[in-house]
């Protein structure tokens, strides 16, 4: 495993990420350091970047070469929005910043942007057709996409930060608000698709504009989960975050609460943007990305095989990963895993649970465990807290929450009924009964290779009248007596989540 240190230029901050990378199979980001620095403010009117800044830029990145090279991290990437290209110092300013640091920054032009935010979006949703709006700070790109291949990409060169500057002669906001729209929608009105989406198209919204319209509606809305990525909002949603804004406006003293200060004062007109743009789709909901450009970037970079086609099953990749990253090596999630999907196979004209809940089962086999790292008293209900916490790609808030709860109720004691009630928004009635029977199910899985050895390589379900039978199969003829005795334990949870008797041979 190697360590990557990527740095983005914005127009408001400077950031540097840092995570482990296996290359061509993962990345994990470990540490994230935010500096605000207003970069663009001497761009609209004396277009260059000011030398006091050049300095100030010039310093935190020296600052941050000191903590690259104290990690041993030999492998740096540095990135810049394209407001850079907009100075008439930017050769100069790039210049000043190699000579000092060594970084060399690829400035990023609109058309390379709209293709990493593809990158992201579809590798990390489990969204096959769809529209991508990323709203950044000095563009917005739209990407029209169909069984993942791109039709159509349009590109305007206004973002949340520079499309104030078009309106700057005005001091009323609301007629600056007005005119915000009034040019994206003149600027799209030609552009067809949009308003033609068919059903089984999605919309996804990327960009930090986005991401902070998010977390505004779900503080409204006191939504349960603190989960940006596959957030779901409807236009009435966007609708209300946007006469909240107004109230706030194009302050650059007042902040909104979750949203950093520099975000704040661009966010109003990051929702007007967001706002003209819903109104000429033909779709009433659409979902927030936690991941845009800079993790598209990444990830062409540390997987080069998305740079052809994007992964056929983004949420096994992000179990790995993740299984990989917390459980103790060598781990057996995948063995679980398998012996899970046997059962509830096999066991299906017993649970009649549909397909839907496969995906369930498959997180709770893969982070069953994942709670170790953070002791080992309380497993179970750490890898509650786990699963909630994680980015897992293609999940939707629902399936996050029922594979959080399959986790835990692995032990049924840690069961609140409580607990369960605070996503009663986004759960029902029938989502509980199935997860008392997958958590069953988990359990016997787990048992089944408590070892860890793997000497189990298959099963077979016999259900006989008021009884099943599980009838194991090995390979070699290995001694399994452990596994059975174990797993014969569990047999009063079977029979009080499927009213059956269980026998493990």
């Amino acid at each position: 495993m190697e360590k990557i240190a990527l740095i983005v230029l914005r127009t408001n901050c400077i950031e540097l990420y840092l995570a482990d990378m296996v290359k061509n199979k993962s990345y994990v980001p470990y540490n994230q350091l935010h500096m605000p620095i207003d970069v663009y403010q001497g761009i609209p009117k004396e277009e260059i970047i000011k030398p006091l800044i050049v300095k100030e830029v010039v310093d935190i990145l020296m600052h941050f070469k000191k903590i690259i090279d104290s990690q041993n991290i030999t492998e740096v990437v540095a990135i810049a929005d394209e407001f850079v290209r907009f100075a008439k110092n930017s050769n100069g300013f790039l210049n000043e910043i190699f000579s000092k640091t060594g970084f060399e920054f690829k400035v990023l032009t609109s058309e390379e942007k709209a293709s990493y935010v593809y990158t992201a979006v579809i590798n990390t949703f489990n969204r096959p057709k769809g529209v991508i709006i990323n709203i950044g700070t000095t563009s917005t790109e739209i990407v029209y996409y169909n069984r993942r291949n791109i039709l159509d990409t349009i590109c305007l060169p206004y973002g949340s930060r520079n499309i104030l500057d078009q309106f700057d002669h005005l001091t009323d906001q609301n007629l600056v608000a007005e005119h915000i729209q009034k040019l994206i929608t003149e600027k799209l009105g030609e552009k067809t698709f949009l308003g033609s989406l068919e059903d089984e198209f999605d919309v996804v919204c990327a960009g930090q504009t986005s991401r902070d319209l998010g977390v505004v509606s779900r503080k409204a809305k006191k939504y349960p989960l603190e989960v940006e990525h596959n957030y779901e909002m409807s236009k009435q949603d966007l609708e209300k975050v946007y006469q909240a804004l107004s109230a706030v406006g194009f302050s650059t003293t007042s902040k909104v609460k979750g949203v950093s200060l520099e975000n704040t004062s661009i966010l109003y007109s990051g929702a007007c943007i967001a706002r003209a743009i819903m109104s000429l789709c033909n779709k009433d909901n659409f979902s927030i990305s936690k991941f845009g450009v800079i993790d598209g970037y990444v990830l062409n970079y540390a997987l080069p095989i998305t740079l052809e086609k994007p992964m056929t099953d983004n949420l096994g990749y992000s179990l790995q990963v993740l299984s990989d990253y917390y459980n103790i090596q060598p781990n057996n999630t995948e063995q679980v895993y398998n012996l899970s999907m046997i059962i509830f196979k096999q066991l299906k004209v017993l649970h009649k649970l549909p397909r839907t809940y496969v995906r369930v089962l498959r997180t709770a086999s893969y982070l069953y465990n994942s709670g170790r790292r953070m002791n080992s008293l309380d497993i179970a209900r750490n890898s509650f807290h786990v699963i909630l916490g994680s980015d897992i790609y293609g999940l939707t808030h629902t399936e996050l929450i029922l594979a959080a709860f399959t986790a835990m109720m692995v032990e049924p004691d840690n069961f609140n009924m409580a607990e369960w009630l605070k996503y009663k928004d986004l759960v029902t009635e029938e989502d509980l009964l199935a997860v008392k029977k997958l958590a069953v199910i988990l359990k016997i899985a787990m048992a089944l290779d408590v070892t860890a050895f793997g000497y189990i390589k298959d099963i077979t379900c016999d259900v006989l009248g008021d009884s099943v039978i599980i009838k194991t199969i090995t390979e070699n003829e290995e001694d399994i007596s452990l596994e059975l005795k174990y797993a014969k334990l569990f047999a009063g949870d079977f029979k009080k989540a499927f009213q059956k008797s269980l026998e493990i041979l």
